[in-house]
């Protein structure tokens, strides 16, 4: 395959993936969340994992970093599920399944639940455009894992994995744990920050 048939390959499900963003946008949007961070602050990245106005109100913020690992979760379970589909159309999959993520991430359900079950006591929600930055972090974090392989990706992920746990006292395995099943004494540790 030469390079110009490599990027009509490439294409579709680019702009599929695109789509699907929109989508994601229009019904956040119709779920009420806001566009951006409320307090009005237009940085692009924040460095607040807790008990801030600006967690998950920014185009990226510590947490972005989670959602990396959901895209090297994604390239896994697709290349294991759907071993003969071509990697560009694996990644589509990703993008749409990130994205109904977002959109049940910021259902009132698992707010609710974020905020009895987790240390993100002042969690209100994704705004729309840490949506959007969730979604390309989710994508970069599939690629990488397409780049790097099963084995080294296996790797990244521990790695991110453990920075995340020295850094905010979180990460993408502990907020899932923490979201099911809480554990009072995890939750008191990551409040002690």
């Amino acid at each position: 395959m030469d390079e110009s048939e490599k990027r009509k390959a490439l294409l579709w499900p680019i702009l599929a993936s695109v789509m699907v963003t929109a989508v994601m946008v229009v019904v956040l949007r119709t779920q009420g969340r806001i566009w951006w961070c409320k307090s009005g602050d237009w940085a692009i990245y924040i460095n607040q994992a807790w008990n801030s106005s600006h967690t998950s109100q920014h185009f990226f913020d510590p947490y972005s970093f989670t959602h990396i690992l959901h895209g090297v979760l994604f390239f896994w379970l697709t290349g294991m599920i759907f071993s003969r589909l071509k990697t560009e159309w694996r990644f589509l999959m990703a993008t749409a399944i990130e994205a109904a993520w977002e959109v049940f991430e910021n259902s009132s359900y698992v707010i609710e639940k974020y905020r009895e079950n987790t240390a993100s006591l002042d969690y209100f929600g994704d705004s729309i455009m840490n949506s959007v930055g969730d979604l390309i972090a989710c994508a970069a974090g599939f690629w990488i894992a397409a780049k790097l392989g099963w084995w080294k990706s296996l790797i990244f992920f521990a790695f991110v994995e453990m920075v995340l746990l020295l850094w905010i006292r979180d990460g993408l395995l502990l907020n899932l744990l923490m979201l099911i099943y809480p554990i009072e004494g995890i939750k008191s540790w990551q409040t002690a920050i």
